[in-house]
C-alpha cells in the first residue's frame, strides 16, 4: 500500500501543496528540497530583567546568539505488512525543507565589540547552512529505494515505527552535516576569543574557527 506522511523535526511550518499541470507528475523528481533564507532576530535586553525564553548566560558572557537548525521532512513510501506486528516500508519520494533561525541577544548599550562577537556566531551558523540544500539532497537520494522494518503491537504501530526510523536517519545525518559542525565551530570561536574578551578581531577568529574544522569540505561527505 502506498502512503505519504509529513513529519517535522524541531519546529517547522506546514507547507501547502500546489496544483501541478497535466504531465508534471511524469517529470516530478523523487527528491525535492527547499532551502529557506536564514531568519535573524536581534534583541536588546536589560541584564536586570532579561526577556522570557532567553538562554541563560554563562559568565563572562554578556550576550548570546541562539541558533536553531530545522528540517521538515515529507515521506512518500510503500508499506508491506510482513506479519501482524511487522511492516517493511520502502522510501519512494522525499520532500525536505531546511531552515535556520538566529536569536541574537545583546545587553542594551553593549559595546560594538560585543555585538561583533555575537554577529560572528551568526555568520558561523550561516556558513554551515549555505550548503544545507545540497546536503539534504544527497542524504535524501541515498535513501530512495531503501527499506526500513518496523515493529509494533499492531500493523499501524509497526508502520509508524518504520517511518520513525526513516526520519531519525535523515535528521541525524543532516544535523551532523550542519548543526553539529556549526556548534563545534562556535565552541572553537569562543575559545579563540575567550568569549570576546581577547583583542583578536572577530572576523579573524571566525576564519580560524572554521579553518580548524576537521571536515572542512562538507560537499565531499558521503554516507
Amino acid at each position: 500500500m502506498n502512503r505519504r506522511a509529513t513529519l517535522r523535526t524541531v519546529v517547522a511550518l506546514a507547507a501547502a501543496a500546489a496544483a501541478l499541470p497535466v504531465g508534471a507528475w511524469a517529470q516530478r523528481s523523487v527528491v525535492r528540497v527547499q532551502r529557506e533564507r536564514p531568519v535573524v532576530q536581534r534583541i536588546e535586553f536589560d541584564p536586570n530583567a532579561p526577556p522570557r525564553g532567553m538562554p541563560k548566560l554563562t559568565p563572562p558572557e554578556a550576550g548570546i546568539c541562539n541558533t536553531t537548525f530545522e528540517l521538515e521532512t515529507g515521506v512518500s513510501y510503500t508499506a508491506d505488512p510482513l506479519t501482524a506486528s511487522t511492516v517493511l516500508i520502502t522510501v519512494d519520494e522525499l520532500d525536505l525543507t531546511t531552515r535556520v533561525t538566529f536569536d541574537i541577544y545583546s545587553v542594551a548599550g553593549a559595546p560594538q565589540k560585543l555585538r561583533d562577537h555575537e554577529e560572528a556566531h551568526r555568520r558561523i551558523g550561516e556558513y554551515y547552512y549555505r550548503n544545507a540544500a545540497a546536503a539534504a539532497e544527497r542524504i535524501a537520494r541515498a535513501l530512495i529505494g531503501e527499506r526500513f522494518e518496523g515493529t509494533g503491537a499492531t500493523v499501524d504501530a509497526a508502520q509508524k515505527n518504520a517511518l520513525e526510523k526513516v526520519l531519525a536517519s535523515i535528521e541525524a545525518d543532516y544535523m551532523a552535516r550542519t548543526r553539529d559542525r556549526s556548534a563545534a565551530a562556535n565552541v572553537r570561536f569562543d575559545a579563540i576569543t575567550n568569549h570576546g574578551l581577547e583583542a583578536i578581531d572577530a572576523s579573524t577568529a571566525l576564519a580560524r574557527a572554521v579553518a580548524e574544522d576537521p571536515e572542512p569540505d562538507s560537499s565531499r561527505r558521503r554516507r
